[in-house]
């Protein structure tokens, strides 16, 4: 085997045939040119360790050939070759990038040591980079090994989220990232689970749909994906999204942007992330199995709800996600009314009431025995809308029962309350009023909503024109000023509240969650925008002017006399919770509009 291919470049063949027999003598395979740009044809189509190239030829000088050499290919070492006399041009082809200059006459032996010395040099250059680029893959790997270490060490989800979006920000550079975790109660859903570095939590979807993935990864089974994320106050940017499949269905999605550099995501941080996330995968599918078996094992075993130290656990991290994120879930508190002299027949009815629950709850849904022998159960994703429409079916319920009789309060976070001793005091009060608030339910639907409304008012005081107004335009201001706010807002303006009516302007509700229900003559040309609904006011007839707000936001309702009297206008309003809920929800009824609930 030769000791390297040598190209000998010189414009005389005595000097090409003289430089051929010393190296072919010494081992080397060699090749010559007669010319620097025959030099440089053949370099294009063979590869050769050293270039040996005379420095005086007629055209192309050899300092010029050098530098067409380093310029073609950095790492080619050349050999210069010249008399005494043109030492200062050697020095010159030198700083050009020559490797090393040779003197002629030269004998075989000094021609071969030199020759071989830059051979050496090449090879110790070559298992450097080799060794370097081995040392950098074992960092890599090491770095990948301690960030999978870090995520198997974490068990609870939420952190687990935190973590995993935080590995895959630093593995791939990206000063961007939001992660959307799969929801325990519906397999279809995605929700935002955590944010990292440049991004808003509050600007991203609460929840995304397999319909809204990307389609490499929804369509063809991909791990990640390059596209682009449409941010809301600039144009598109580049994005990586990675899905995660711990549990065969999409379990965590991921899109990073903002790569350092500015640069776009590319194959390689394709393959960095389809790495990263097989551990991911990992991590949160021992996560999940650690969830279930800690609710398992956390459970009365006469009734077989959770216990108390469980579900605190589980109030505080979803506060930590209500603050962070603006999610929102509702707490209920349910108390067996029924006295009974004997302890089992008081149990038996606490398991009953129990096994109805579960029917009636969902998986994510979590039911705990309190001290006090009431129940809890925490519903998740559930705002004030939502808590309200699951009190008013287990009142329904309770109806059809003949040996129970059960109290029930609900309240919600953030609209309620932000930490868990304020909503024990909501929870507490609420149920304390239950009785009167059920009694006040069957009333209203009895009676209907226009007897119920009527009566309130004569309840009321008379105001001035001026005072009914402006508490018409601040309710009606009220809607769709908070867009992540779900509520019902009615309105019938009549006589009293015409002129208000025509200075609502109904696209505010756009992009807001806040059904907005008008009892009046749609205008000609309605809004094209904007979630409101218009209602014939003969649905309704003997119903005074009205304003009703309820949901997440406060509750508010405004009744007014249709027109003023000797003493003003007749006013009744109110923000008691159980006063607005009734009505909201028996005007829902009696209009017969889809549950909004």
């Amino acid at each position: 085997m030769a000791k390297g291919r040598i190209l000998a470049v010189d414009d005389q063949r005595y000097f090409r045939e003289l430089i051929t027999g010393l190296l072919a003598r010494e081992g080397f395979d060699v090749r010559t040119a007669g010319s620097g740009e025959e030099a440089l044809q053949t370099l294009e189509r063979e590869r050769f360790d050293i270039v040996v190239t005379d420095l005086v030829m007629p055209g192309m000088s050899g300092s010029d050939l050098v530098s067409r050499i380093k310029a073609r290919d950095p790492e080619q070492d050349v050999v210069v070759v010249t008399g005494v006399v043109d030492v200062r041009s050697a020095v010159d082809a030198m700083k050009v990038g020559a490797s090393e200059y040779l003197l002629k006459p030269f004998d075989r032996e000094a021609l071969s040591k030199s020759l071989e010395a830059i051979l050496q040099r090449r090879r110790l250059r070559t298992e450097r980079d080799r060794l370097l680029a081995e040392n950098i893959e074992y960092m890599a790997d090491r770095s990948l090994f301690e960030r999978s270490v870090a995520l198997f060490a974490t068990l609870s989800l939420e952190a687990l989220s935190e973590k995993i979006l935080d590995a895959f920000a630093r593995e791939l550079d990206a000063e961007g990232g939001v992660l959307w975790l799969a929801s325990d109660t519906d397999d279809d859903r995605l929700l935002l689970a955590a944010v990292h570095g440049l991004v808003r939590g509050s600007e991203e979807p609460e929840s995304l749909s397999r319909e809204d993935l990307p389609i490499p990864l929804r369509d063809a089974g991909a791990v990640c994906c390059v596209g682009s994320s449409e941010d809301p106050e600039q144009a598109a940017r580049p994005a990586l999204w990675i899905l995660l499949r711990a549990s065969g269905r999409p379990d965590a999605l991921i899109r990073l942007t903002d790569k350092r550099g500015g640069v776009p995501f590319d194959e390689v941080d394709r393959g960095c992330a389809e790495r990263l996330s097989r551990f991911a995968e990992i991590a949160l599918r021992n996560a999940r199995h650690v969830r279930g078996i800690e609710r398992r094992a956390l459970q009365d075993p006469a009734t077989g709800v959770h216990r108390l130290e469980l579900l605190h656990d589980v109030l505080q991290r979803e506060i930590e996600r209500a603050a962070r994120f603006g999610r929102a879930f509702s707490v209920a508190r349910l108390r067996l009314l029924t006295e009974w002299r004997d302890p089992a027949d008081s149990r038996d009815a606490c398991e009953a009431l129990v096994t109805s629950l579960r029917t009636r709850l969902r998986a994510a849904d979590l039911l705990a025995l309190a001290e006090d022998s009431s129940i809890l159960v925490l519903l998740a994703d559930t705002d004030a809308l939502g808590a309200a429409t699951f009190k008013r079916r287990v009142r329904e319920w309770m109806r059809t029962s003949d040996s129970l009789r059960v109290g029930i309060g609900v309240a919600s976070c953030p609209s309620d309350a932000g930490d868990w001793h304020s909503l024990e005091r909501a929870l507490d009060a609420r149920l304390e009023r239950d009785a009167g608030a059920s009694a006040w339910e069957q009333t209203v639907a009895m009676r209907g909503v226009a007897a119920a409304l009527t009566e309130l008012l004569d309840e009321g005081s008379h105001e001035s024109v001026e005072t009914a107004m402006s508490l018409a335009r601040l309710v009606l201001a009220e809607v769709g000023r908070h867009p992540r706010e779900r509520n019902l807002f009615f309105f019938h303006p009549g006589a009293a509240f015409s002129t208000a009516l025509s200075g609502f302007d109904a696209r505010r509700a756009a992009e807001s969650s806040t059904e907005v229900v008008v009892l009046a003559a749609a205008p000609a040309r309605p809004p094209a925008e904007g979630r409101v609904s218009w209602v014939g006011p003969e649905q309704l007839p003997g119903c005074p002017p009205f304003a009703i707000h309820y949901g997440d936001g406060p509750p508010y309702a405004l009744i007014c006399s249709d027109k003023p009297g000797p003493e003003g206008m007749r006013l009744f309003h109110t923000n008691d919770r159980e006063t607005v809920e009734a009505l909201a929800f028996q005007l829902q009824r009696e209009l017969r509009l889809p549950t909004l609930a």
